[in-house]
């Protein structure tokens, strides 16, 4: 027995396979742009209706992807930093002379250290080589002597016009209130 032929869809044949109808409403402006858009492509509007939603849905998929990203490029840096800690915890051990049975390192030295910073930026790394202060002083210049004698009357002055500012306004204050 031979097998019987469906009988041949009339129309167009289905570009793409099977496709639902679906109907809503578009305003004028977008409409025309749409059907611009589709003779623009060489498209018919239903595929570039189809062309542009599954765009769309590609750029959710692709932005979900960027936030699991994002979360895991977190997750690795903050184990680094933790590593980076840990390893400067360890370096600072090392760098105690003799075998404390107490070690008290405060935060931000750990901190500082994992971060890179210089060690002589913080105390307890280096030894203090800066020069001590010497005991000679040297005798200003007339010049010199000068100009502090006018930085002083010119800052003597200004205390006093502050003084005579803060009086005048408790005065007109007090003269309010009584």
């Amino acid at each position: 027995m031979a097998k019987q032929q469906k009988p041949k869809r009339r129309g167009r044949p289905a570009k793409f396979g099977p496709r639902r109808n679906f109907n809503f409403r578009l305003s004028e402006q977008l409409h025309e742009r749409l059907t611009d858009c589709a003779a623009g492509a060489g498209r018919s509007l239903s595929e570039e209706l189809e062309m542009r939603i599954t765009r769309d849905f590609s750029w959710e998929d692709s932005k979900v992807d960027i936030e699991r990203m994002k979360v895991q490029a977190a997750a690795a840096l903050d184990t680094a930093r933790v590593q980076a800690i840990r390893a400067a915890g360890l370096a600072i051990l090392r760098d105690i002379d003799g075998r404390p049975t107490r070690v008290v390192v405060d935060l931000e030295t750990i901190l500082a250290e994992s971060d890179g910073v210089a060690r002589g930026l913080r105390s307890g790394f280096v030894e203090d080589t800066t020069p001590a202060p010497t005991s000679e002083t040297r005798p200003m210049t007339a010049e010199e002597a000068q100009r502090l004698l006018e930085e002083l009357e010119l800052t003597r002055r200004k205390i006093d016009e502050a003084i005579e500012r803060t009086r005048a306004a408790d005065a007109a204050a007090k003269g309010k209130v009584a």
